[in-house]
């Protein structure tokens, strides 16, 4: 059995076997959250996307699941050798991943009040290139989370959080020329195609974001690469940060 690395919320993963990997709560706080999880991810399995699939829930328990283990790459592995089609794989995936007519009618909610509304639709709640697996012809979503607003903006926001702003890559020191270019090209893709939705609602979420991202920091380093994110962000709340200061609106 092997331990495994952990993301900010605490959960552990063990490997079981070849076959199967468990996730562990953290916390007996953390149990609800965790079963919420898992009953997520069985019903993103349970739908069928375009190259796109999800680890296989096999056993939920009070403090952990068990699921199918993927032996694919993480993202600096995939894209230190990617080549010119993968990159264009991962592109149109996540398009296909996007395109959904339903996601049109945001544009039809949004009213002359300025309202924000906002599609209600499935996401995985942090959709983050660390947490997806890549292979050649098929990318595994994993680490299903509750997510303050279930939107596929969600998603986007949290791409635009890792391609753009290089949150993943700046944490785990995997920095290279290459990553932030093949980043880059992949969000201007993004950010390009589903333009008409980065309006005030895209802008409000992108806040509530790097907000939501906060409290899990464990480092001045990762302090300083959120304050940059949140400087950047062209619309966001009045609140209150963790030295006791406001963010203010930047002109």
């Amino acid at each position: 059995m092997t331990k495994l690395n952990t993301g900010l919320s605490g959960c552990s993963l063990e490997l079981i076997n070849d076959r199967v990997l468990r996730k562990y709560s953290p916390t007996t706080d953390y149990n609800s959250r965790l079963l919420s999880q898992a009953d997520k991810q069985v019903v993103f399995g349970n739908r069928i996307y375009k190259n796109i699939d999800a680890p296989k829930v096999y056993d939920i328990q009070e403090n952990y699941f068990d699921m199918e283990y993927i032996a694919g790459k993480n993202f600096d592995e995939f894209f230190s050798t990617a080549s010119v089609n993968d990159v264009e794989f991962v592109v149109s995936t996540l398009f296909d991943y996007f395109d959904y007519p339903k996601y049109i009618e945001f544009l039809r909610k949004y009213v002359e009040d300025r309202r924000i509304i906002v599609p209600h639709t499935f996401c995985p709640g942090d959709l983050t290139f660390a947490n997806i697996i890549f292979h050649k012809n098929r990318l595994f979503f994993i680490d299903f989370l509750d997510c303050y607003v279930d939107t596929f903006l969600s998603d986007l926001v949290k791409l635009k959080q890792d391609l753009h702003h290089l949150w993943a890559v700046k944490n785990q020191d995997v920095y290279t020329v290459r990553i932030h270019q093949i980043y880059e090209y992949i969000w201007d893709k993004l950010e390009l195609r589903y333009e008409p939705y980065m309006n005030d609602g895209f802008h409000i979420l992108d806040v509530m974001n790097t907000l939501r991202i906060e409290p899990y920091l464990t480092s001045d380093s990762q302090r300083v690469i959120l304050d940059g994110i949140v400087k950047s962000t062209e619309l966001y709340a009045i609140s209150y940060c963790s030295d006791g200061g406001t963010i203010n609106q930047i002109s």
